[in-house]
């Protein structure tokens, strides 16, 4: 790679993945908070369901 072309791209590819990195953190941590749940946890119904009939 020519050494202009990599010292104008290695600091734009840092400060992207450096965003990403920030922004998925985030996410990942805020988005189980919202819900109040473990990612991990099972899914449960909150409202029971009766069997219902296709006719």
């Amino acid at each position: 790679m020519n050494t202009d072309l990599k010292n104008f791209v290695l600091p734009i590819a840092r400060a992207v993945s450096a965003t990403l990195f920030f922004v998925f953190s985030v996410a990942f941590l805020s988005v189980p908070y919202s819900l109040e749940q473990d990612p991990s946890d099972a899914q449960q119904l909150t409202h029971p369901v009766a069997p219902r009939h296709m006719a």
